[in-house]
């Protein structure tokens, strides 16, 4: 386990995944610790998919190759490659295991920094290739106790969206669940949303941005307490909590990229919301969490 840390925060993570493991604040712990009856992960990076592919599996050049959801990157180990007290960089390159389900070379570049009480969260994908594309989306999947500082309940917590305004909801549709891009609701965030389990009864609430900047905060009013999650050139941002385990836990998730398509037809290259990459170009992605 890697600590990086300052005079606000100390952050734990995990060679595994490269996955945040405790965010803690003078003591408290604002992130998710994993349980197996609801969620046994705590904030996986998505990559080289974010969602299920149908059938857990796409065709590419005639070769089809099995994943299952948000990709593999979660359960890979990252090599550390620099190691400061505020700051870490870890990194996955591909080998044996990822290239049996994904036949492309890539590195993939996790940095994590802590300046005051933000952690400042930044992804480089690399095609590391010579002769095609790299196709892939990226995505986080962080999750924070709720209540905050374990105060309260579930429901006494509300989530707030900055811009304050409607946003295109995609729906997520059984049985994937899979992206029903083409008939988007809407859904008001001029006002604070209560929480309330029921809201995930049919997964994530995802909401399109529009890539434009966008505050995600969960928070309890009455003890002023909580999570904003920063994000910025990202499609979509999921919401979701367990259902129906029911679990004090909430996601905030900056997402570049989608899952299937109800009507995809599985080919890799007609896959919906995809970044490409040439060979030897990288593009960075990132976002930010501050707790208080």
């Amino acid at each position: 386990m890697i600590t990086i840390q300052n005079d606000d925060l100390v952050v734990k993570v995990s060679e595994v995944g490269a996955q945040l493991h405790s965010v803690q604040k003078d003591g408290f712990e604002y992130l998710w610790q994993g349980d197996p009856a609801s969620w046994k992960r705590q904030a996986p990076i998505l990559f080289p998919f974010v969602g299920r592919l149908k059938d857990d599996q796409y065709e590419y050049q005639h070769n089809v190759y099995h994943q299952t959801q948000h990709g593999f990157a979660r359960d890979e180990n990252f090599e550390v490659v620099k190691k400061e007290a505020t700051r870490v960089v870890m990194e996955l390159s591909d080998n044996d295991h990822t290239r049996k389900v994904y036949p492309f070379s890539f590195k993939l570049q996790v940095t994590y920094q802590v300046t005051n009480n933000q952690l400042d969260v930044s992804y480089m994908v690399t095609n590391s290739g010579d002769d095609e594309q790299l196709i892939y989306s990226i995505g986080a999947h962080p999750g924070f106790n709720v209540p905050v500082r374990e105060k309260g309940i579930f429901e006494d917590n509300v989530v707030t969206v900055d811009p304050a305004e409607k946003y295109q909801r995609i729906k997520l549709v059984a049985p994937g669940p899979f992206n029903d891009l083409e008939h988007p609701k809407s859904i008001d965030f001029r006002q604070p949303m209560p929480l309330d389990h029921d809201l995930f009864n049919e997964d994530a609430v995802v909401l399109k941005t529009d890539r434009q900047p966008v505050t995600v905060t969960v928070g309890d009013p009455e003890h002023h307490h909580g999570v904003n999650v920063i994000t910025n050139d990202n499609q979509f941002i999921g919401i979701w909590s367990p259902y129906p385990a029911k679990a004090d836990l909430l996601c905030i998730e900056p997402w570049w990229g989608i899952a299937d398509g109800i009507h995809s037809d599985g080919q890799l290259i007609h896959k919906q919301c995809m970044d490409r990459l040439e060979p030897e170009r990288s593009r960075h992605y990132q976002f930010a969490i501050q707790v208080f």
